[in-house]
């Protein structure tokens, strides 16, 4: 039982650290889908901003 609480934790810090640091990016601006591409919206509004 202890092994199954264990795992459960550091499956939701790890989940939990993934989204912080998808939110931050998102909020400052940056690309967060992972490979940003040409396609990305994100990607084309920073460009055009420079």
């Amino acid at each position: 039982m202890p092994v199954e609480i264990i795992i459960t934790a550091v499956i939701l810090a790890a989940a939990g650290y993934i989204f912080f640091k998808n939110t931050k990016k998102s909020a400052s601006g940056e690309c967060n889908c992972g490979s940003c591409s040409k396609s990305c919206p994100k990607y084309n509004m920073v460009k055009e901003k420079k």
